[in-house]
């Protein structure tokens, strides 16, 4: 087989595996996000952090992308920004803040294998993401 032939072959089925594994992640997330949003559980939700998600111009069904990015990754974060209406300046807050700190037990974990302190590192990260996320919402609300 010529290396044309074994390029093309080798980079599908590492396209295929890739895709597996990312709707391995999206899928279940999906299922739970439409779950959280047609149970009792978002309006609790929306009321709890209504007040904190003003500081970043979003709706209070904000917070479910937010926590599922900093627990999962942002690919997860895709999935459930899908299943809400939040407009582009939303959508981009969102992104931003999750960007900043997406993963975070995971990669707390690894912070700590390779000697930083998992708390600090957390820390910093949050503190990081709402930074990002008032300056971010504070564009977007000027925009929009």
């Amino acid at each position: 087989m010529n290396l044309f032939a074994a390029t093309i072959r080798d980079g599908a089925i590492k396209g295929v595996k890739t895709a597996v594994m990312l709707l391995k992640i999206v899928l279940p997330i999906y299922a739970v996000v439409v779950f959280v949003k047609y149970s009792p559980i978002m309006p609790f939700l929306q009321e709890i952090f209504s007040p904190a998600m003003r500081f970043f111009h979003l709706p209070g069904d904000g917070i479910v992308p937010l926590i599922t990015g900093m627990l999962t990754d942002e690919y997860a974060t895709i999935a459930v920004m899908s299943t809400f209406d939040f407009t582009t300046a939303q959508i981009t807050t969102i992104a931003m803040i999750v960007l900043v700190a997406h993963s975070i037990p995971v990669e707390s974990a690894i912070a700590q294998k390779i000697g930083m302190s998992a708390a600090k590192f957390t820390v910093f990260r949050i503190l990081s993401a709402i930074a990002v996320g008032i300056f971010v919402g504070w564009i977007g609300g000027l925009i929009g």
